[in-house]
């Protein structure tokens, strides 16, 4: 097999379908990566491969700067920050109405929080703490109202949101990222490398996934705190979207990476989310648009 079949291959397993603004973007870092190879001894290399990729049939309009990118790691070994995965990825990600969020400490099988987010009913649900202490907090956009109860009590605390609460909010609720390393995509340091991982080397099993690690140098503010960061995500192979997330660290190069913490992600419907929070709040947290309960006029009582 030549070797532009084997980046066809690679290319139709991760089915690329780009718009323009993202190809925009994808095509200036392959373009950039691209020149930079061209300056050194393998010229004649790079050159060859270029017009291979641009001779291929899958090299089409669409898809063009996703296919060079990819091609160029695949072939160049290039540690790019933005590859077509992980922008697909945040694609995915920005396009989730309902997200459940479940964070895990190393060796735990109880998760130490969990969030429950839903851009269309403008709500996040936060529970944490264990056994009597479990806490429910129910941040309400409609209502602008934040809401408190424990597992313990039926009591249920209901304090004001302020604007600027409001706001950050609103904003956290439309774009929910805080379950990756690096909430915007270009904050990702020039020295992090992408990696597909053969699911073989990988100790958690997770059906119907592809595996990848994300690792980058976190630099302190002296150079002794300097340490190294590894996100091991599972994506779904059907949408893009994360299944679970494991966040390692190491202090030296030579260490070996010790698991942190681990995130397992759920994307419930709208109705699950509501029937939640009914049942955890009751009727203080009726929504502002559901209609309330209305006798039969002359019904007797």
């Amino acid at each position: 097999m030549n070797p532009a079949d084997d980046l066809e291959r690679a290319i139709e397993r991760l089915h690329i379908t780009t718009r323009a603004e993202t190809d925009k973007h994808i095509l200036n870092d392959a373009f950039a990566a691209l020149g930079r190879f061209t300056q050194k001894p393998s010229r004649e290399i790079g050159q060859g491969f270029w017009r291979m990729i641009m001779a291929s049939r899958i090299a089409k309009p669409a898809a063009a700067a996703a296919v060079i990118l990819v091609a160029l790691a695949l072939f160049f070994n290039i540690p790019t920050k933005k590859t077509v995965a992980m922008i697909k990825i945040y694609e995915a990600l920005g396009k989730v109405g309902n997200i459940c969020v479940s964070e895990f400490s190393a060796g735990e099988t109880i998760p130490y929080r969990e969030v429950w987010t839903s851009q269309m009913l403008k709500v996040k649900l936060f529970k944490s703490g264990g056994n009597n202490q479990v806490q429910y907090a129910l941040w309400d956009i409609p209502n602008k109202v934040k809401m408190i109860t424990y597992l313990s009590s039926q009591a249920v605390q209901t304090e004001p949101i302020t604007e600027q609460m409001l706001a950050e909010l609103e904003k956290s609720v439309a774009e929910p990222f805080e379950m990756v390393p690096f909430p915007d995509i270009n904050n990702i340091p020039e020295n992090a490398q992408w990696k597909h991982i053969d699911k073989s080397a990988v100790a958690v099993a997770v059906p119907g996934t592809e595996v990848y690690d994300l690792t980058w140098i976190r630099k302190g503010t002296r150079p002794e705190e300097a340490a190294f960061g590894k996100w091991r995500v599972f994506i779904d192979i059907r949408n893009y979207l994360p299944k679970r997330a494991e966040l390692y660290a190491k202090l030296k190069p030579e260490d070996e990476y010790r698991l942190e913490t681990f995130t397992v992600f759920a994307y419930p419907g709208e109705s699950e989310i509501e029937a939640l929070i009914q049942n955890t709040f009751g009727s203080a947290a009726n929504r502002p648009d559901e209609p309330e309960y209305m006798g039969t006029p002359g019904a007797e009582r």
